[in-house]
């Protein structure tokens, strides 16, 4: 028995130890363990402990501002409270329960909105009471509630009413409440109301609301509040033609749009500057991540990438100078359409009948605009609210005729036919034609065309000076209609300038515009469209476009609005490079001829009544294009200064206006961009036009 004991006694003490070594081996493995997922992957673990999703959703980002050239602001963010419905909290489903609780949230939501007087988002395309009626201009929107309604093309606003009333249960509401349901419940679906896409219910409403609602949730479940940049138009009427809007994502833009990451509740810019820049204006969208239990209640909530805000845009325009070109034109407008329409029984050619007005200034130096100004035009900040006014309004306040205007030109034509004809030899700086009044080179064919005066013998700088058809009818047909519209073409007119927010083309009159109209170019309408009448019908940011390149020898840089980009932190990111357009090359003689006679027109011509004592130079053309009986003749200017040093090229063009008028708004606008207020001067006579 004692020697048993000796021998198992060492075999036993090493089993036990063994086995704590086992032991402690095994525990140490699951404290480490249980360190790593407690600890080091502690929010993986967490959600899948839970069995829980996860749902990765966007975070907009700030759009990006508007500057003027110094900086000033024309678009500016401000903070707004925006009220969401996220998905992932609100009553979801398409039962009855569901639908029910859903608008009970929704009306509630709505009469408290009513009773403070905010709004919100809404745009079913019918009438907001009955009898209903769809709303004018929404026909895309028509056909596609019709085809998600599955009801035929011919299917009246009521029917609509009906089937979205089934659609969403309900029956049991008034009439107006249906409205207010349908219309929210439609925009929900139209916006893809889900998970992963919340519904901007308002874009913005007021502080006290915002506390209104965050302190009922019971009342108000899945509604938050989010802060967020409004757009605000704080430049109000200055440049709204030019900076444009921005408003929601149609359903029938989002397919196009999605895959450049838009979400169909974000905002686009739609016109002017809002939409050329939308790239650099819209920033980059951030994540926000949720969690959700095995249940689908959200147990945790964070920040995964933040957005980065969009760039600012600095613009060419000068605030300032836009703002008195405005001015300049709205007072004008309203002293012309005051004058008397008649006397003794006659038609007065006085600009009683103005219809519209425009000016633009370019920088000789790069094409930059420092103002692009249209009337009649609108204060950008109340554009939403005011919108159905301003579309039936008979001035049409929404039509940017500096860019998209196409008007005749008059005599602002002939500085261009000199040069063109000077350049190629066709005439000399010395050259004559004589001038009496009637010319009759066409009369055995019934067509006698005519002068403002008798001039004599006339030569090229008192021909532009005092703008003598004649000289101009026998320069355009020594000439001929190709090689005259050659350098029409390179100054820019009848081409687009590139301006980025969108043009028209104009119209320069020649055989071939002929023949696609069904009309036959004859060599009497080369003699008219040498003074700017025929069919040429030109932009006045073309115009202005075409002093420029006659102000830079003939370089015509690409218009443009973009100075440059400045990050989300203050920083210039890039400046815009002046690109070249076409360059001409002139002769000493025409460059010097040209100039000398469009110094004189401002000198002792047509405008010199507009242009005594200026502290500035200015070489100009003004200009009359007939336009028919019982209307008044539309006024032209163009102009550079200062003529031997240029900084500024512009062009005014008053519909129906007269040229005096014309004349008199580009004075104001040059004081203003030289800060030189000038001596009064007085319009020309009532009937007294400026060829």
């Amino acid at each position: 028995m004692d020697i048993q004991k000796q021998n198992n006694t060492p075999i036993s003490v090493r089993r036990l130890i063994a086995l704590v070594l086992l032991f402690v081996v095994v525990f140490l493995g699951f404290a480490v363990r249980l360190y790593r997922v407690q600890i080091t992957e502690h929010a993986f673990y967490r959600e899948q402990a839970r069995g829980g999703a996860t749902l990765t959703l966007p975070v907009a980002a700030s759009r990006g501002e508007v500057l003027d050239r110094d900086l000033s602001p024309l678009v500016a963010n401000s903070t707004a409270y925006a009220v969401v419905l996220d998905y992932n909290y609100f009553p979801a489903g398409t039962d009855e329960a569901a639908r029910t609780c859903q608008n009970r949230v929704i009306r509630a939501l709505t009469d408290l909105l009513t009773a403070r007087g905010e709004e919100w988002n809404d745009t079913l395309p019918i009438s907001e009471s009955a009898p209903y009626a769809f709303l004018e201009g929404r026909d895309t929107s028509v056909a596609e509630l019709k085809r998600k309604l599955r009801l035929a093309e011919y299917a009246t606003a009521d029917n609509c009413m009906a089937a979205l009333c089934r659609r969403y249960l309900l029956e049991g509401y008034t009439p107006a409440e249906q409205r207010v349901l349908a219309g929210i419940q439609y925009e929900m679906e139209v916006r893809e109301f889900s998970a992963f896409t919340p519904y901007v219910f308002s874009s913005a409403v007021s502080k006290e609301t915002s506390y209104l609602i965050s302190e009922n949730t019971v009342d108000f479940a899945g509604v938050e509040i989010q802060t967020a940049a409004r757009r605000d138009y704080v430049a109000g009427r200055t440049a709204a033609h030019m900076l444009g809007t921005v408003g929601p994502i149609y359903a029938e833009e989002y397919a196009a749009l999605k895959e450049k990451g838009y979400a169909l509740n974000d905002t686009l810019g739609k016109s002017g500057v809002e939409a050329a820049f939308e790239e650099v204006l819209r920033g980059t969208a951030g994540k926000r991540v949720l969690v959700k239990d095995a249940d689908g209640v959200v147990i945790d909530a964070y920040e995964q990438e933040a957005p980065v805000p969009g760039d600012t845009v600095v613009l060419t325009l000068d605030a300032a100078l836009q703002t008195a070109a405005q001015q300049a034109l709205a007072e004008k407008v309203a002293e012309m359409r005051a004058l008397p329409a008649t006397s003794g029984g006659k038609f007065l050619n006085n600009g009683h009948d103005t219809a519209s007005g425009s000016v633009v200034v370019l920088d000789v130096t790069n094409g930059g605009v420092l103002a692009a100004a249209s009337w009649p035009d609108y204060d950008l900040s109340a554009y939403t609210a005011e919108y159905a006014n301003l579309l039936k309004d008979p001035d049409k306040p929404l039509f940017n005729r500096a860019l998209n205007g196409a008007f005749a030109c008059g005599s602002t034509m002939k500085p261009g036919v000199a040069m063109a004809a000077l350049n190629e030899g066709v005439i000399t700086a010395n050259s004559t034609f004589t001038c009496r009044y009637a010319y009759n080179r066409f009369s055995a064919s019934g067509l006698t065309l005519h002068c403002m005066g008798r001039h004599g013998s006339i030569g090229t700088v008192t021909a532009l000076q005092k703008s003598c058809n004649i000289f101009f009818y026998d320069t355009g047909l020594a000439l001929g209609i190709d090689t005259m519209n050659r350098y029409s073409s390179q100054f820019g007119l009848g081409e687009k300038t590139g301006i980025e927010i969108g043009e028209a083309s104009g119209v320069l009159a020649g055989p071939a515009h002929s023949a696609a109209v069904g009309k036959t170019w004859m060599p009497g309408d080369t003699a008219g469209a040498a003074i700017g009448q025929s069919d040429n019908l030109f932009t006045p940011i073309q115009l202005a476009t075409y002093a420029m390149t006659l102000a830079n020898d003939g370089v015509r840089y690409k218009t443009h609005l973009l100075h440059g980009l400045l990050g989300y932190d203050g920083r210039m990111k890039s400046d815009y490079e002046p690109q070249i357009a076409a360059q001409l090359s002139l002769s000493e003689e025409a460059i010097d001829t040209v100039r000398k006679g469009m110094v004189a027109v401002a000198a002792s011509g047509t405008a010199s009544r507009y242009f005594r004592n200026t502290p500035y130079t200015v070489a100009c053309k003004t200009g009359t294009a007939q336009v028919g009986s019982n209307r008044s003749d539309h006024g032209v200017f163009i102009a550079y200064a200062p003529a031997e040093a240029p900084q500024v090229a512009m062009a005014v063009v008053l519909e129906n206006g007269t040229s005096g008028a014309s004349v008199a708004v580009a004075r104001r606008v040059l004081d203003a961009y030289f800060n030189a207020a000038g001596d009064d001067v007085a319009d020309a006579p009532f009937g007294e036009l400026l060829p």
